[in-house]
């Protein structure tokens, strides 16, 4: 578990990315995604990256959209008309490595969306809001993990230990759009196709080097991430 140590402002987690690792959380901002929790287990060392990496993806998209993380990379993203059909279709984009992900949403949930999030193994749900009756729907689920995201920040530095010292730099905050991308070719693309150019570019931020997505749809349907070879 995690318990607060008041002299150090710490928050100490019973071990970081490995048993044998201490590990604690300094929060920089008032609110941390560790105050955002509603129910659940306590979070770890692995859940706060697995957040933080799935909240800097969705934070892309404007549009109701699901992105599902598993080992710090996205396994399935999908946007749509509403965050019901977003979730289905980035479940379905990788239903076996969601199995037990992290879920985030960009939209509250409501008691029709938590009863078919009630049906599959999530470690953690996260949205901006959870209505009442969702709340109630996943109350029976006493290890799921809720997390509201409305009032959680990011930071606008991001700093890496490494051998001799620190490596700072600032956050990648470039955002994909239209006025992004350039026609080279003599056929052009047709509106669909760059819509989903759009969103794949979205995603590939987020997928660690080097990566390759591909989406039909605004529906991730493969991820390469991190690969030696070209």
């Amino acid at each position: 578990g995690l318990k607060k140590n008041d002299k150090s402002k710490k928050i100490l987690f019973k071990y970081g990315e490995n048993p044998n690792q201490k590990s604690y959380f300094i929060k920089s901002n008032s609110m941390s995604i560790i105050d955002g929790q509603i129910q659940g287990n306590k979070i770890g060392y692995n859940n706060i990256l697995d957040i933080s990496e799935g909240i800097a993806c969705l934070n892309e998209f404007r549009e109701p959209t699901c992105v599902i993380i598993k080992h710090n990379n996205p396994c399935g993203v999908a946007s749509d008309t509403t965050v019901k059909k977003s979730f289905i279709k980035a479940y379905q984009a990788d239903s076996l490595s969601a199995f037990g992900g992290v879920v985030l949403f960009n939209r509250r949930i409501n008691k029709n969306l938590s009863l078919l999030l009630k049906k599959y193994f999530f470690e953690i749900i996260i949205a901006p809001d959870f209505d009442k009756n969702s709340i109630e729907v996943f109350e029976t689920k006493k290890n799921l993990i809720l997390i509201t995201s409305k009032n959680i920040n990011s930071n606008n530095k991001e700093f890496k230990t490494v051998a001799s010292g620190i490596l700072f730099q600032d956050k990648n905050d470039f955002k994909i759009t239209r006025k992004s991308i350039k026609l080279v070719s003599s056929k052009k693309a047709s509106f669909k196709i760059v819509e989903d150019l759009l969103f794949a570019f979205k995603v590939a931020k987020h997928v660690k080097s080097n990566a390759i997505v591909l989406a039909n749809n605004k529906q991730t349907v493969g991820i390469g991430a991190g690969q030696m070879s070209r």
